[in-house]
Formats: structure tokens, sequence, C-alpha cells
């Protein structure tokens, strides 16, 4: 579901990279927007805990698309 106002985390603005998380040969990206229920989640994991090596979370109605 991708709405106006539902911008998946691929694209968000909000999203950084999580040093302290990063593991070798893999960096570990964040959400950074305090308002979002994934705020601190690790966005480029699966359910699981695998990890992936793109953000692939599918986003909330907090997000912001970023602006090129």
């Amino acid at each position: 579901m991708n709405t106006p106002s539902h911008i998946r985390c691929s694209r968000c603005r909000f999203v950084r990279r999580d040093p302290t998380a990063d593991q070798p040969g893999w960096k570990a990206m964040e959400c950074g927007n305090p308002c979002s229920d994934y705020y601190k989640a690790l966005l480029n994991v699966t359910v699981n805990g695998d990890t992936q090596s793109r953000v692939t979370w599918g986003g909330c109605p907090c997000g912001e698309e970023v602006l090129a």
C-alpha cells in the first residue's frame, strides 16, 4: 500500500546508517524518525534477523520522501 502519505522506507529521508549495528561487510540502516513506530528499527534485515544489502521495509504513514 503506497498512498501519498505512505512512503516506502527505501525512499524516506529519515533512513540513516547505524554504525553501532554494522557487521563486517554489512552496513546497518535504521529509521531516524521519532514519530514512527519503526524509530531506531533496522530497516535492512528480515523478520528472522537476516541481513539484507538494501532497505526493504514497506514504510509507514510518518515517512517523508527524499527530494532529489
